[in-house]
């Protein structure tokens, strides 16, 4: 099933995913229009202040979940270790100064959990 989460012009971060229901299987990243990376905020409800990055791993000193897209048009598989949040927003960190001007849908391929 496909569904999507779009990052309005001038912004970084997706409204909320509900993946209560669904599994993400994997995430299409459009032409982003200046190179970035993606990264993955979870949260167990909608409350907006709640949301932080999630963590590769549970590892001592383990960075930040993030996908290097370039300028964007990758197809991303969801790592299979990495256990996935009840609601989910998608980040894109550009370089500094780079503007985001038009919205931005990344299509998301979920199933059925």
């Amino acid at each position: 099933m496909l569904e999507f989460a779009v990052i309005a012009s001038g912004f970084n971060v997706s409204g909320d995913v509900d993946l209560r229901q669904r599994k993400l299987d994997a995430i299409f990243v459009p032409t982003l229009g200046g190179s970035g990376t993606l990264a993955v905020q979870g949260n167990t409800d909608t409350t907006s202040a709640n949301f932080a990055r999630m963590l590769e791993s549970r590892a001592a000193g383990s960075g930040d979940l993030q996908f290097a897209v370039g300028v964007g048009s990758r197809w991303l598989p969801w790592p299979t270790a990495i256990s996935q949040p009840a609601y989910a927003r998608f980040e894109v960190i550009t370089q500094v100064g780079s503007v985001q001007t038009d919205n931005r849908t990344l299509t998301l391929v979920t199933r059925p959990r």
